[in-house]
């Protein structure tokens, strides 16, 4: 690499190897080694050593043919995660796409039927008290006393009372009434009808979804659309 290359690598710029494919952004410089990263969500680093490189212009770093990229590794690596092939950290990001699932939450109402209770019908029996206005008769013994002057024409009756001068005399008149007697039969005087109406209404509740949205953070040189 010409030496005035060297001096404008910087961090930002975007490596491709010989063949155009890109292989990620310079992070950082160390000795004779560029630092590259690549990946968004689960970033990768590897050193391309700094004879590797054959071009620097317009942002961009072309690499020789034949430049052999070296992963960086951490100084603690999880023993049940392993680091990717090369090969097929490539062939992701050279597509050009990264795909980033966004979820949200749906929504439906369903509708289930459930027991709210239960109606009770019972007959029970009241008494009340009802007036009845009838009218009745009945005999009474009038008496009348009417005084018989002497020398009345009747003979037959003055011989009549002559005839049972003192004697006793016992005679039974009898006196009647009414009276009243209530007679009670039950009669219908009611039906109560019982059945069952389903009644319709709007149901209407605010229910919160949450959903996921992607933000872009940019950072260095890097050119989006």
């Amino acid at each position: 690499m010409a030496a005035d290359a060297t001096q404008e690598l910087r961090k930002g710029l975007e490596v491709r190897a010989a063949d155009g494919r890109r292989l990620g952004t310079v992070v950082g410089l160390e000795g004779g080694a560029l630092v590259v990263e690549r990946g968004f969500f689960w970033p990768q680093r590897f050193t391309i050593s700094r004879s590797d490189v054959g071009t620097v212009a317009d942002g961009e770093v072309r690499l020789l043919a034949g430049a052999a990229p070296r992963p960086v590794r951490s100084e603690v690596e999880a023993p049940a995660v392993s680091e990717p092939p090369l090969a097929s950290v490539r062939a992701h990001e050279d597509s050009g796409d990264v795909r980033v699932p966004l979820a949200r939450e749906e929504a439906w109402p369903q509708v289930r039927t459930r027991d709210v209770g239960a109606v009770r019908v019972r007959k029970v029996v009241r008494t009340e008290l009802k007036q009845f206005t009838v009218e009745v008769r009945r005999e009474e013994l009038v008496v009348e006393r009417i005084p018989v002057q002497p020398g009345a024409t009747d003979t037959s009756a003055s011989s009549a009372r002559a005839s049972g001068m003192f004697e006793e005399l016992e005679q039974v008149i009898p006196l009647w009434r009414e009276d009243v007697e209530v007679v009670k039969r039950p009669v219908v005087y009611e039906e109560v009808h019982l059945k069952k109406a389903v009644e319709r209404r709007t149901w209407t509740e605010e229910v919160p979804l949450r959903r996921e949205e992607a933000t872009v953070e940019e950072e260095g040189d890097t050119h989006s659309h």
